[in-house]
């Protein structure tokens, strides 16, 4: 059959224009289309009935520790209960969960885990009642996770939790958590590695209202906090304060480049080697990505040269929950970020390995 003109001329441009191309253009090319971002995660940490909202932090001598909350459904759930696993194979193979805390005819949710100088473990989550009200609470653990303390209250009412705590410089403990019901954004320091804390609030700026958050020691007494805002009219941006007396005093928050889209989730702020790094999802319930900064004031982020590290669907299309991404470095040029994945055939902790390029 002949080709009609159109058809002709279609493929002598599209044949001169794969000859004019150079190698290295289209290796680029191909670099950058959808099916080089992973779509399947690495290892699955866990599957359960509801897991969701991790925390993983990595121990002294390599151990890596993910605690997340087992549950039913999202909202309140009366056999909600914090968990632990472990890894010492750098996040290949996992321990069976067991269980952190789990009171009776209680959510125990949003579990963050640090371990200290000390070596001991410090937990930090919240309570959740059939009536909706929240409170902040710490437990810990001197033997790795075998055994616990009796939990203990930050003392705040109406709080909730999401990032662990961060020990600072100056041997400070430093909780980002945030109120709820209602809103805000709240600092709890401890300067008695965590028997006790001094709660304090940061403040809000016209169309933000603060919520869930992480922060990061900059240097010696600097922090840097990137703030989720549940302003009604909230487009998913980040906003940013800073305090410069180790956590006492904060500024007004101001927004970045940074956002959240479909639905706001938080973020994580952390280092990979020396640049500070948001771990995010760039767009809830259909990709996460990882973006750095060489901006002095964290406002600027590189968004243009984000980072994809991973889909959870090949289509693009989002799941009906996720998106509360974390990670540790596990290598010069290599992160492990866990997630939660509510699917309509699997509801599970998963993980993936994230290469980084030189130069991050």
């Amino acid at each position: 059959m002949l080709l009609s003109r159109r058809k002709l001329l279609q493929h002598a441009v599209g044949s001169a224009a794969a000859i004019a191309v150079p190698a290295r253009f289209t290796r680029s090319l191909r670099a950058a289309e959808p099916t080089a971002v992973k779509s399947r995660p690495d290892v699955v940490i866990h599957e359960g009935t509801y897991p969701g909202w991790p925390w993983i932090t990595a121990g002294a001598d390599g151990t890596l520790y993910c605690v997340f909350r087992e549950g039913t459904i999202h909202g309140y759930s009366p056999v909600g209960k914090a968990m632990l696993t472990t890894s010492t194979d750098r996040a290949r193979t996992w321990s069976p969960a067991r269980v952190i805390v789990d009171a009776p005819h209680m959510d125990d949710r949003n579990v963050g885990i640090v371990e200290l100088p000390n070596k001991d473990l410090l937990v930090t989550y919240n309570t959740y009642s059939k009536a909706l009200e929240s409170a902040a609470m710490t437990v810990r653990s001197a033997d790795g996770g075998q055994n616990w303390s009796k939990p203990q209250p930050i003392g705040q009412p109406n709080t909730r939790t999401k990032a662990a705590v961060l020990p600072l410089a100056d041997g400070t403990l430093l909780l980002p958590f945030y109120v709820a019901p209602g809103n805000g954004s709240l600092a709890a320091l401890s300067s008695d590695h965590g028997a006790t804390w001094k709660v304090v609030r940061l403040p809000d700026a016209d169309g933000f209202v603060g919520d869930e958050w992480d922060a990061l020691e900059v240097e010696p007494g600097r922090l840097i906090g990137i703030v989720r805002n549940s302003h009604r009219e909230t487009d998913g941006t980040f906003w940013k304060t800073e305090s410069h007396d180790g956590g006492l005093t904060w500024a007004v928050p101001r927004p970045t480049n940074v956002r959240s889209r479909r639905h706001p989730s938080p973020a994580q702020i952390t280092r990979h080697g020396k640049t500070p790094i948001l771990i995010y999802s760039d767009r809830r319930m259909v990709s996460v990505s990882a973006v750095r900064t060489s901006d002095p004031e964290f406002l600027r982020w590189d968004v243009e040269h984000r980072l994809p590290c991973y889909r959870y669907d090949p289509d693009e299309s989002p799941i009906p929950d996720a998106s509360y991404p974390v990670s540790v470095q596990i290598g010069p040029h290599q992160r492990f970020i866990v997630d939660y994945e509510i699917r309509a055939d699997a509801k599970r902790i998963a993980g993936y390995f994230v290469s980084i390029p030189e130069g991050w």
